[in-house]
C-alpha cells in the first residue's frame, strides 16, 4: 500500500518495500530503538551497541545490519521459524569468533534459562567449522 502523507509509524518495527504493490518484497527497512548514539535490543534492552558498530557495508558501500545482530532479532523471536535455523547454519562459517561470542552472550541476557542456539554456536566456535544443521536434532 503507498506511504499516505503525513502517515507516522507509531509501533513499526519493520518496513517491507517493494516497486509496485503487487510486486514482491524487493527489501526489508529494520526501525531500530537508540538512545543518544547507541542501539538497543527492543528485546532485551541491556543489549547495547554503539551505533557506529552496528551497520557494515558493501564493497560497494550498501549499508546492512550486522549479521550477528540480524541474527540476534531472528533467534531472539518468540517464534523462531525453520528459515531462521538456516540462515544460523548459513552465517556461522562466516562469522568471525568475536561475533559468535558476542551472539552467544546475547542470547543468553535474553534467555537466561538457555536457547537451543547457543550450543550450536559453540560447537562451531570450538571446531572452528561450518555446524550443518539436522532437523533431527530439534
Amino acid at each position: 500500500m503507498p506511504w499516505v502523507q503525513g502517515e507516522f509509524l507509531v509501533d513499526t518495527t519493520d518496513v517491507w518495500v517493494s516497486k509496485y504493490q503487487d510486486s514482491p518484497w524487493a527489501f526489508q527497512v529494520m526501525l531500530v530503538d537508540t538512545v543518544e548514539n547507541k542501539w538497543i535490543y527492543r528485546r532485551e534492552k541491556s543489549i547495547k551497541k554503539p551505533l557506529i558498530e552496528i551497520i557494515v557495508r558493501t564493497n560497494d558501500g550498501i549499508p546492512y545490519l550486522r549479521p550477528e545482530i540480524q541474527l540476534l532479532y531472528k533467534g531472539g523471536s518468540s517464534k523462531v521459524r525453520e528459515k531462521d535455523l538456516f540462515d544460523l547454519q548459513t552465517m556461522l562459517p562466516i562469522l568471525s569468533t568475536h561475533e559468535k561470542e558476542w551472539l552467544i552472550l546475547s542470547l543468553q541476557q535474553q534467555f537466561s534459562e538457555g536457547h537451543p542456539w547457543i550450543g550450536l554456536i559453540q560447537k562451531a566456535k570450538a571446531s572452528n567449522s561450518p555446524y550443518k544443521y539436522d532437523k533431527k536434532e530439534h
